[in-house]
Order: C-alpha cells, then sequence, then structure tokens
C-alpha cells in the first residue's frame, strides 16, 4: 500500500532544528523513518534535540545563521556518503520587534540575513544537481506577512520577501524537479511567541490567540503540515503561500 508519508531512505535538512518548529519537524521527520540533518544555534540545543530522534543516521550542524557563509561545506558533508538530499525545511528565524525609530541598517541586516539571505543561499546550493536528484523546499514564513502587529516592520518585510522569492523560484525550480512552497503560521506556541508578548498583559496576550478560532498552535501542528509539503502527496503543489494559521479570522 502507497504511503506517501513513509520518508524511510529519505534525508532531509532541517534549519532553526534546536527549538520550536523546527525541532518539532525534525522529531517528525525521524518519526517517519527519515535521516535528518540538524542544523542548531549550539551544542546545547544539540544535546536537547538529539534524545528525542526516532532511528539512526541522523547528523547535527553548529552553525550561526547570522554569519555568512559556511553553508557548502556542510552541504558537502550531508553527502560525502553519495546519498543525495531529498529537502530542506528552513524554520530558522529572528523575529525582533522594533519600533520606527529603533529601525537602522544593522537591526534591518542581521534580520535579513538569517530570515532571508540564508534561506536564498541554501536553496541555491540544493538547486545543484551534486545535492539532489528530485526534492522539495519548505521555508517556514510567517502570517505577519499579511496581518503584521505593531513594531514588526522588519519581520513582516523579511517573511514578505521570502515568500515573493519563493513564487518566482517555483517556476525555475520545477526544471530541477525540485518543489518549494513556504507555510504562514500563526501564534504557535514557541519561545519565539513568548518573547514578542512578553511586554504585554494575559488579557492582550489571550486577546490575540482568541482571533484563530482553532485556538493556539502547537509546533508539531505546523510540523505536520510542512511533512506533508514534503510528501508526494503534495506533487502538485508548488510555489504557494500554505496558511497554516489555526483560522485567523481578522484579515
Amino acid at each position: 500500500m502507497w504511503n506517501p508519508f513513509d520518508f524511510s531512505r529519505k534525508r532531509y535538512i532541517v534549519t532553526g532544528a534546536g527549538s520550536g518548529i523546527g525541532k518539532a519537524t525534525a522529531v517528525r521527520l525521524s518519526e517517519q523513518g527519515a535521516e535528518v540533518c540538524l542544523i542548531v544555534l549550539n551544542k546545547e540545543q544539540e544535546e536537547d534535540v538529539k534524545p528525542c530522534l526516532h532511528g539512526n543516521g541522523h547528523a547535527f550542524y553548529v552553525k550561526d545563521l547570522s554569519k555568512s557563509g559556511g553553508y557548502k561545506e556542510i552541504f558537502d558533508d550531508i553527502v560525502s556518503d553519495g546519498h543525495k538530499i531529498d529537502g530542506l525545511v528552513y524554520c530558522a528565524g529572528i523575529a525582533k520587534i522594533l519600533p520606527v525609530a529603533l529601525l537602522n541598517k544593522t537591526n534591518m541586516d542581521e534580520s535579513m540575513t538569517v530570515n532571508l539571505y540564508a534561506f536564498a543561499e541554501m536553496v541555491s546550493l540544493l538547486s545543484k544537481r551534486k545535492y539532489h536528484d528530485r526534492a522539495s523546499i519548505v521555508g517556514v514564513s510567517s502570517l505577519a506577512v499579511r496581518v503584521p502587529q505593531k513594531c514588526q516592520g522588519i519581520y513582516a518585510a523579511t517573511k514578505a520577501a521570502m515568500n515573493t522569492m519563493v513564487t518566482s523560484m517555483a517556476i525555475e525550480l520545477a526544471e530541477k524537479n525540485i518543489r518549494i512552497n513556504t507555510v504562514m503560521p500563526a501564534s504557535v506556541n514557541t519561545k519565539m511567541l513568548e518573547k514578542s508578548f512578553e511586554d504585554k498583559t494575559k488579557e492582550e496576550f489571550d486577546l490575540f490567540i482568541k482571533k484563530s478560532v482553532l485556538g493556539l498552535e502547537q509546533p508539531e501542528d505546523i510540523a505536520d503540515i510542512i511533512l506533508f509539503l514534503l510528501s508526494d502527496a503534495s506533487r502538485m503543489i508548488t510555489g504557494r503561500e500554505i496558511y497554516a494559521d489555526g483560522g485567523y479570522i481578522n484579515f
């Protein structure tokens, strides 16, 4: 019986795999038989995630994505055994809450580097036949593209740029047997969400969550959608922004 969610003998790169959606996606992939190459920020994250993975063959790479370069070395190491890459999940991201008065090139460059430039460079690498035969790529965007909150200007801009880039990339990458999409979560129960509401009251937080009619999303909820987009069950979907927002109603 055909099972599109059997990822046995598949190999995937997951960035931002040390926490939140990235960690949940890496664990879900390992549960379905995949080999996962996890890019994490530090050794502490590696030690936290490692016991949660199922199966064997997983690899960890410690890399601060705000520092450019070094991606080719990681990709070369991943395929050094002759087994190519079946997909990339880009979950790394920073969500700076910055009022207009504090915007400057340094702040904006850091956000763009992590949220967009590193993503684009990894997609560029994976497009080379050296690294893949066929692949699916998923970038984690945000509903902030559509309904940004106060002081989310630079964060929303980086995610909007990701979405637009993916729409263009999909046309070119189809010729290389690669599909590429983004998912747009709203309120996911992660440290990033906690940080964005650290100066808000509980009442303000509850009001925001109520806008998602299905309630507060868990990282695993988004991971399941990502696995669908990686699987052959979504083989006719590319260049799309997939709403993963719990039915957010305040458009």
